[in-house]
């Protein structure tokens, strides 16, 4: 009887070990998904296994570092906080976290004379068509396009080395136009050079850089991690796309933006960035949708983003500041992409550059420009240019649709358009050279080097089709609209891959 009374409470003590067991194993899953939504990451892409994390993909690795940066220039900085570490014992001392002057996560405050400065990336820079390379090109707001401009000085500072490299700034290219709007409450995109030639360490990627300005041996109030994509080739020529700050916040675009992904895959495009502002601005499912992309196979690639709003003073100027602002985007995702892409293009969800004709996807299209140098002037002496640009034509939504394709495929029910092509100043979109081009706008590149002006490639070649309506409306009916589904060539591959992912989002 005591025997059968003591496996009892055994057994009843194995139960209470357990239930203790699995309320543990249920609090770590839950404060794993707590610190993940605290960097802005889904719960799902945390483990607490670090054998497991190590089989990740490497651009799902990616992703989760893309949410930590200033967390881990914080640890970066604090690290060698207690190191000392200077020129000659008092000139230009490693950067403190404390003194940096931080604003909307992203951007570090300074001041150069009378000029503001918003610091908001780096880049290590060692193309060959590029001035003074090596070189790091920092990509920062400022609030001044006319000056004065005070001297300023790069501090350079490479891993485990207790010296900096103090450079003077060469140049800035500011990424905007006077005439597109400004105003002392606007700040404007601009990039400053850092070069790193003739340097006895030049061949080394720096770690880190501050701006000081007068005194190169002041101490810093920024730090930038120096950004370096080393390249990782599968193909001869790869492209990737960059797509502004994401802005959907009463509107489910799932679906159209499952259609737009699996064309640009089609066409040749191996990765998307797109800049996730984060909170109300996607609607859940929209926000599902694209985080399934970006975990799954790594295709579309999420960073988080603030825009920088309100500074130097609340702006009065709400459109000019937001096309500011985009541009900022635009110039960090060409130069995240410059090494591993040979072409970037800048698309909005309702854009597709299209191949014609018997070409049928971007390298196809390249090769055949590429071949062709002289397809827009046949007495030109180019060998290569910046960037291959297309002309604008409207597929308008009111225009007569075409229902066979399934209902959720608006590209492929949308085909006609209107007549005639808008000219080559207005509204192109082009595949820009990573090799080339040093900074871009929305529509065209802004700078180059070493490389003829953008090719206005022949509407015969390729067209950007636009899935909007036109600011001209009287072309809706004069000249009479024309049906135009080349589209339709990726039409069956199209909808198999949308449906596929469909079935993988359980739809």
């Amino acid at each position: 009887m005591k025997v059968h009374m003591f496996l009892r409470w055994v057994k009843i003590l194995a139960w209470l070990i357990l239930i203790a067991v699995m309320v543990k194993i249920f609090s770590l899953e839950k404060l794993t998904a707590e610190n993940a939504h605290s960097h802005g990451l889904p719960a799902k892409m945390v483990s607490a296994d670090p054998a497991s994390r190590k089989t990740v993909h490497a651009s799902h690795r990616h992703k989760y570092e893309l949410a930590n940066e200033p967390l881990k220039l914080k640890q970066l900085l604090d690290a060698n906080a207690q190191k000392n570490w200077s020129r000659d014992g008092n000139c230009a001392p490693y950067p403190r976290h404390k003194d940096l002057h931080i604003v909307n996560v992203h951007y570090q405050f300074t001041v150069g004379g009378n000029v503001t400065y918003y610091m908001f990336g780096a880049y290590y820079d060692r193309r060959h068509a590029v001035e003074n390379a090596p070189s790091i090109a920092i990509l920062a707001m400022f609030s001044s396009i006319p000056g004065p401009f005070e001297p300023a000085y790069c501090q350079v500072w490479y891993e485990d080395n207790d010296t900096p490299d103090i450079v003077e700034m060469q140049h800035q290219q500011v990424a905007w136009y006077e005439v597109w709007g400004n105003g002392p409450d606007l700040v404007y995109p601009v990039l400053l050079n850092c070069p790193l030639q003739g340097s006895p360490r030049s061949y080394r990627v720096p770690q880190l850089v501050s701006l000081v300005f007068t005194d190169r041996c002041a101490r810093a109030t920024n730090a930038l991690r120096v950004v370096y994509e080393a390249p990782q080739r599968s193909r001869a020529t790869r492209f990737a796309v960059c797509v502004k700050d994401l802005q959907f916040p009463g509107r489910d675009m799932s679906e159209r933006w499952m259609e737009w992904l699996e064309l640009m895959r089609l066409l040749g495009a191996e990765r998307v960035t797109a800049y996730d502002l984060g909170g109300a601005t996607l609607t859940a499912n929209t926000r599902r949708t694209l985080q399934h992309y970006a975990q799954h196979d790594g295709f579309l690639q999420l960073r988080p983003h603030t825009l920088l709003q309100g500074h130097p003073v609340p702006t009065i100027n709400v459109e000019a500041s937001k096309r500011l602002n985009e541009v900022l985007i635009y110039i960090d995702c060409f130069y995240r992409n410059m090494y591993e892409f040979d072409y970037v293009a800048i698309f909005d969800v309702d854009e597709v550059i299209m191949p014609l004709g018997e070409l049928h996807n971007w390298p196809q299209l390249v090769q055949h420009l590429e071949r062709n140098s002289t397809l827009a002037a046949p007495d030109s002496a180019c060998k290569a240019y910046a960037s291959y640009c297309f002309r604008n034509v409207y597929y308008p939504q009111n225009l007569t649709v075409d229902e066979s394709p399934p209902r959720n495929f608006y590209m492929l029910r949308h085909v006609r358009r209107v007549a005639e092509h808008l000219d080559a100043n207005s509204a192109v979109k082009c595949l820009h050279s990573t090799h080339f081009v040093t900074s871009v706008h929305n529509h065209f590149p802004m700078s180059w080097r070493l490389a003829c002006a953008p090719l206005d490639v022949p509407t015969s070649v390729g067209q950007m089709q636009h899935y909007r309506e036109p600011d001209d409306k009287m072309t809706l009916e004069q000249p009479t609209p024309v049906r135009d589904d080349n589209i339709w060539r990726f039409r069956d591959q199209l909808i198999s891959n949308v449906l596929a992912k469909r079935r993988e989002l359980g739809r």
